[in-house]
């Protein structure tokens, strides 16, 4: 099915079908810190001991298996076992390949989950552009008001002031624009569900 989202032509795609080859593992990275021994004086030292940092993170794939034969792979860390019905709908920008997937639902336990990561650069970067030029200008008139301010009259506070309002605004800007992507994401998986919603014929298409 194809779809537009944010000003972005998409196509999407799915599956329904049952969990197969349900496979989980972990995979456990540790970092070590070496120790430090100071001398405060005297003979006296103070003993920083080595620390011992460990992350451990999950990992399952699984494949989903139509009643039609047609099966998919999946990676996610959901709780489904084999047996359990799901369904899956991934897609990507027009002539590109899939990012990764949308939406997967546990039919089985009625459980359901977006996933954020599956979408384009494209979408969810979408108006960054326009948004950036926009702070970029700002911190040129901020920047060139302080350097004028401060040809003209030596002793203007002026261009300190110019100085901090650029700081500012790259601050600001930065954070502006993880607002804008998040308000990307968000639209768009809303946008692409109502698709789905909408459009019985894609649903059934999903255990062809």
């Amino acid at each position: 099915m194809d779809i537009e989202v944010l000003g972005k032509a998409m196509w999407i795609h799915g599956i329904r079908g049952t969990v197969r080859g349900l496979n989980q593992w972990t995979q456990t990275t540790t970092q070590t810190t070496s120790g430090s021994a100071v001398h405060t004086g005297g003979g006296h030292y103070v003993i920083n001991a080595p620390q011992v940092n460990t992350n451990t993170t999950r990992h399952q794939t699984f494949w989903v298996v139509a009643p039609s034969g047609r099966e998919h792979q999946v990676s996610g860390n959901y709780p489904l076992r084999d047996g359990h019905e799901v369904s899956v709908v991934w897609g990507g920008l027009k002539g590109a390949s899939a990012s990764g997937h949308f939406i997967c639902q546990n039919l089985t336990t009625g459980n359901g989950w977006k996933s954020t990561a599956g979408l384009p650069a494209g979408v969810n970067r979408s108006g960054m552009g326009r948004l950036t030029r926009q702070y970029v200008l700002l911190i040129i008139l901020c920047s060139a008001i302080g350097f004028i301010s401060g040809s003209i009259h030596y002793s203007s506070k002026l261009p300190g002031y110019a100085s901090i309002a650029v700081i500012l605004l790259i601050v600001v800007g930065f954070f502006h624009l993880l607002v804008l992507i998040q308000r990307n994401q968000q639209t768009a998986l809303a946008i692409i569900e109502r698709a789905i919603r909408d459009n019985p014929a894609f649903m059934q298409s999903l255990s062809a």
